[in-house]
């Protein structure tokens, strides 16, 4: 008989997530994390509706709202002058999930912790050392660093894009970096944020602004790789003071921007999708298994959507049955790698938007698109949908000719909610 029914490496968004869901499925449940502690960090502040349906079926919803989470109603973008381009408005879908939450990473972990069921026994600051593997090759557990070796049916590998334990089953990843960087900036004492998260895209990169609890902020200013390390923390200072001044967006409060300078971070991105999302008998979830670019909001919430994925393909399964585990691992993968090949292409199309905006011609080219986009609500309402989680729409031809400017007849109809007799909502076309 094995130690656990399964072991989860990695307490992020996603380790967290599966952990509680296949715990709520009756298995004793083993989550390792190498911190002892959760760490605040610049990522994975934004939930998307997908994510809050998700928080709110283990009970971890209302929990974050107390903590103090912010409401995000719009996706905003606007141009140099602060003028608004387009607008994705959450409140058009047809869902109680109607609008976006906002906390720190660390908030969201500690809530998510909270929520842990009395079968899951988590430890903190126990490293994974390597898989441990039976004759056959399938993973039976691992080794734990002062812990020593502890069986289970199953591993998740949940440990992050440098994943130790996707390597030590022979699956390989090819990763491409992108060209451009990003100053992280905490703001503080900026409680007239609106309800709103606005992309302003400028001729020397996007800046990225959304409210946080506690009257804070978060402000992502684009740089060209490289060149913090070459202007040094001095030279850096300066920089952002001449970026808040060109951004109107940004220059009233440039005084709390300036004063989270000394505490910014340069963060890189990178995007990969695994070939395979299990192998040896073990799944890989989070950034394990993927990296998008941080843009579209995808990352932490593709994430919490592995975990839902694999938790309903094993809803009925007995980690000490392999052949029931092969299975149900082959289902996971069939269903959440094609989705997370969507959501990559789609998350990289919606960064180019944003990142090559630099210089006159490419700055003339995103606002046009932008402008085109703005001028036809079905086409916002339509990427909005895909961003949320709730589904994804394909874009048709069509679609694509009249993001750039093609005469669209439908252009200003929206979904309308429709409750059926059982109170089920659905969205309809509005009449012309």
């Amino acid at each position: 008989m094995s130690d656990y029914d399964i072991v989860v490496c990695g307490a992020g968004a996603g380790g967290l997530t599966a952990a509680i869901l296949l715990g709520m499925q009756g298995r004793r449940v083993l989550l390792v994390d190498k911190l002892t502690d959760t760490v605040e960090t610049f990522k994975g502040e934004l939930l998307q509706p997908g994510s809050l349906a998700t928080l709110e079926s283990i009970g971890a919803l209302e929990t974050l709202r107390h903590a103090g989470a912010r409401r995000i109603d719009r996706l905003v973008s606007a141009g140099e002058d602060g003028s608004e381009l387009c607008a994705m408005d959450y409140r058009w879908l047809p869902s109680a999930y109607d609008h976006c939450l906002t906390h720190t990473y660390k908030g969201i972990l500690d809530n998510l912790i909270r929520h842990l069921p009395p079968g899951v026994e988590f430890r903190r600051g126990v490293a994974v050392e390597r898989a441990v593997r039976d004759k056959a090759g399938r993973v039976t557990g691992v080794v734990l660093r002062k812990d020593g070796e502890v069986s289970a049916g199953m591993v998740v590998a949940a440990d992050g894009h440098a994943s130790k334990l996707r390597g030590q089953v022979g699956i390989e990843v090819d990763t491409t970096p992108y060209d451009h960087q990003v100053v992280a900036i905490d703001l503080t004492g900026v409680p007239e944020l609106a309800h709103q998260a606005t992309t302003t895209i400028t001729r020397e990169g996007m800046r990225v602004m959304y409210p946080m609890p506690d009257g804070g902020g978060r402000l992502y200013l684009q740089v060209a790789r490289g060149l913090v390390n070459r202007i040094g923390k001095q030279g850096l200072a300066a920089w952002v003071d001449q970026a808040v001044a060109a951004c109107p967006a940004v220059a009233p409060i440039a005084e709390s921007v300036r004063a989270g300078v000394p505490t910014c971070r340069v963060l890189s991105a990178r995007r990969f999708v695994a070939p395979v999302f299990h192998g040896a008998g073990m799944p890989l979830i989070g950034d394990a298994a993927h990296a998008v670019h941080p843009m579209a909001g995808q990352g932490m919430n593709a994430a919490i959507a592995d975990a839902v994925r694999l938790a309903g393909a094993f809803r009925d399964v007995s980690a000490t049955d392999p052949a029931a585990v092969d299975a149900a691992l082959a289902e996971y993968n069939r269903v959440r790698r094609p989705e997370l090949q969507t959501i990559a292409e789609f998350s990289h199309r919606f960064a180019e938007m944003f990142t090559t905006a630099v210089g006159i011609f490419g700055y003339a080219r995103s606002k046009y698109i932008l402008s085109c986009h703005g001028r036809n609500r079905r086409l916002c309402y339509k990427i909005m949908h895909n961003i949320s989680g709730l589904g994804y729409q394909k874009f048709t031809v069509l679609d694509r000719l009249q993001q750039l400017g093609w005469p669209d007849r439908t252009a200003d109809r929206l979904p309308v909610r429709r409750a059926d007799v059982d109170g089920h909502v659905e969205a309809t076309l509005e009449p012309r």
